[in-house]
């Protein structure tokens, strides 16, 4: 199957800062990819470099078959996007900003846009600037949907918004995106919506991808381990590679990494332990604490 998405070894400085130090990701075709990470962690480096916007310091990028930076028109149309920051002319009403953004694509949705602005109660004549937080997202939504993009990027786009507008934009790109194969690829801080619509996840941090695979491959690289310390060898160093997740009075817990389980589990150290797989919050705690810059 074809990468729709395809990084080695990319690269992005700003000075003497690295923001991405050697991204390697294949997204392939049909795919549905939440980027997960920490404030500062390259997420939103890794959109603009995909979208283009910024050029690579270094590495390998291809979006549909070509470097980013140097997109054509026509390959540009074939990618819809949809940020925090919405960027919509306020000045305009939904209706022109609908006309002006049809005219920019050779293939547009007129019956997608005129059945979502129904069933999201937005006319047609209001000016954008007088749309709420939610109503201007799902109209961005909309005009990235509409011109039937091979990928759809987005980059934080429910950050801010209510439960239930929340819960209206996700049952959009469940029903409208998956039905037609599209290749998804987009960042959140919320794992819950990673685990509603996500078919694969990718875990950044610190500029480098540290985890990716479906759900259950990222989870099962990490195991939560309970134990208790040998009355006459305390633990007070942890394990090495492993990150404490709680201490209580009779026990601790850390998450480790699964390839190591049996060494710690065998140490001299614990007069007792178990071990539990760990839930996709728990693997993003690992993934993202404890780890050196570099």
């Amino acid at each position: 199957m074809n990468s729709v998405i395809s990084c080695k070894g990319l690269e992005k400085r700003y000075g003497a800062k690295r923001a991405l130090k050697g991204i390697d990701l294949e997204v392939e075709t049909g795919s549905i990819v939440a980027l997960l990470g920490t404030n500062g962690a390259g997420k939103t480096t890794l959109i603009r470099t995909l979208l283009g916007l910024i050029p690579k310091s270094r590495g390998e990028i291809r979006v549909l078959g070509e470097e980013p930076y140097k997109f054509g028109a026509q390959l540009r149309q074939r990618i819809g996007y949809v940020s925090e920051e919405q960027g919509l002319y306020g000045w305009m009403s939904v209706r022109e900003i609908i006309r002006f953004c049809q005219s920019l694509y050779p293939v547009w949705d007129q019956e997608l846009i005129a059945k979502y602005l129904e069933r999201f109660k937005i006319s047609p004549k209001t000016k954008i600037e007088t749309l709420s937080k939610g109503q201007q997202v799902k109209l961005a939504l909309l005009l990235a949907l509409a011109p039937k993009p091979e990928l759809l990027i987005l980059d934080e786009p429910m950050s801010g918004l209510d439960p239930f507008a929340q819960h209206e934009f996700l049952q959009v790109i469940m029903k409208e995106i998956r039905q037609e194969g599209r290749t998804i690829f987009f960042s959140t801080h919320n794992l819950a919506d990673a685990m509603t619509v996500a078919k694969q996840v990718a875990i950044v941090y610190d500029g480098r991808i540290q985890a990716f695979g479906s759900i259950s491959e990222v989870c099962s690289k990490v195991v939560k381990l309970r134990g208790t310390p040998a009355p006459d060898q305390p633990l007070t160093g942890g394990f090495a590679g492993g990150v404490l997740l709680a201490e209580e009075p009779d026990s601790t817990t850390w998450l480790v990494p699964a390839q190591g389980l049996a060494e710690i589990a065998a140490s001299s150290e614990l007069a007792d332990s178990a071990a539990e797989p760990a839930t996709l919050e728990e693997a993003f705690l690992f993934f993202c604490a404890g780890r050196e810059e570099a």
